[in-house]
């Protein structure tokens, strides 16, 4: 397979040379970061009311950012999308939840695949 040659490429690229299927849907993990915990939730919220909508989004979910140390303030949202695998796929939708996130003083920091084996307790997910 080839991807374009940006960062959401070349992580499609390493995940197809991983064996990655991508003929099959996942469950994949978009991430904004937040100063404030209020601004994370008023970006939750319109994604629950999606979900709500029948959209394939399957958990929203705020969190203290445990990455950037102890005295990091920032509130992670994550947003989980159950979707097909493809460069198209995530390049739109992280436009929109960027969008969305900057409308609402965050940014947006990523997404994520698990690649790991479920029956591992101590696998770690495999996020881009």
């Amino acid at each position: 397979m080839n991807f374009p040659n940006d960062d959401t490429g070349q992580i499609l690229q390493d995940m197809a040379n991983a064996g990655f299927d991508f003929s099959e849907q996942y469950v994949v993990d978009f991430f904004a970061l937040f100063d404030q915990e209020s601004d994370a939730d008023t970006v939750a919220k319109l994604f629950i009311a999606r979900i709500e909508n029948e959209e394939p989004f399957v958990k929203v979910e705020s969190r203290k950012y445990d990455h950037g140390g102890a005295s990091s303030i920032a509130i992670e949202l994550q947003v989980s999308k159950v979707m097909d695998v493809t460069y198209e796929n995530i390049v739109a939708f992280e436009k929109e939840f960027k969008k969305i996130a900057e409308k609402n003083k965050g940014y947006s920091d990523g997404w994520g695949v698990f690649m790991g084996d479920e029956n591992e307790p101590d696998e770690e997910d495999s996020y881009t």
